[in-house]
């Protein structure tokens, strides 16, 4: 277990909401929500362990030790609403199943939610870690590797800087920047998630948001299916030609902070407050 770097904006007293990020990336991926919603709740934005400033653990990139991490800052800080994207949601999902008392209710955004889902995307994480290790070890800055970010093809094969804005593509940068390459290696290897479990029972209130199924989603048509049977309160809306990040992308980022608002909105979230 680590003390993870948080960012916090909001009252104390407001309704906390948590937010978790995925591989690869860092809290930054989520100040546009802070900015929007610190208004009316106690917005807290991690750095999950290997990532952001927080600290990176040798060996230590699986989803029992992710858990861990949120589970103590929870412990410390009071329940809160969840809100995950890809890892992010993955350990708000296990979290919602082993600790309840700590998740008041959890939108999860494409989350992984099986093992064979997460091996599917693992030649990528390949990739991506040689990519990442080599730009730390030239000590390339943000600004060369978000315009690296921006040529690349993503949905339809349009550059990534016509999806998403310049404060996305600088995010992304500074997150890969600042990862530790093995939390990569731990999803390409299979290591990282192979805890998983669809089945588990979950007793809050939970919404998932996946990804188009032809634009990088995590979460097949399988899966959702499965998850149906298997937790039938658990609601899912796909968005069609979304990409796996559906947050940073321009098109989708007003109706992801509408699912959001709608998480705030739910009955007794007003008694989300500091210590409990």
């Amino acid at each position: 277990m680590v003390a993870l770097n948080v960012v916090t904006a909001g009252a104390e007293d407001a309704p906390r909401i948590v937010f978790l990020h995925g591989v690869g990336n860092s809290l930054r991926t989520f100040t546009f929500a802070a900015d929007a919603l610190a208004d009316r709740a106690r917005v807290v934005l991690v750095d999950l362990r290997g990532h952001g400033g927080s600290p990176r653990v040798p060996g230590g990139y699986d989803l029992a030790g992710y858990v861990a991490d949120v589970e103590a800052l929870l412990d410390g800080t009071g329940p809160a609403l969840v809100v995950g994207n890809s890892l992010g949601g993955a350990v708000g999902w296990t979290l919602a199943q082993r600790r309840p008392d700590l998740v008041r209710a959890a939108l999860l955004e494409d989350p992984p939610l099986r093992p064979a889902d997460v091996g599917t995307v693992a030649p990528i994480f390949q990739v991506l870690q040689r990519q990442v290790t080599r730009w730390q070890d030239a000590d390339v800055d943000a600004a060369t590797v978000a315009a690296a970010l921006g040529a690349m093809p993503v949905l339809g094969g349009r550059p990534a800087s016509e999806v998403q804005g310049p404060e996305v593509l600088d995010a992304r940068a500074r997150g890969l920047l600042d990862v530790d390459p093995a939390a990569l290696g731990a999803v390409a290897d299979g290591s990282s998630l192979a805890a998983l479990d669809l089945d588990a029972p979950v007793s809050v209130p939970v919404r998932v948001l996946a990804a188009g199924e032809g634009t990088g989603s995590v979460l097949p048509a399988a899966a959702v299916a499965a998850l149906a049977r298997s937790h039938p309160d658990v609601s899912v809306r796909r968005i069609d030609g979304a990409g796996h990040v559906i947050h940073d992308e321009s098109a989708h980022r007003e109706e992801w902070l509408a699912e959001v608002e709608a998480l705030l909105a739910l009955p007794d979230v007003g008694s989300v407050r500091h210590g409990g």
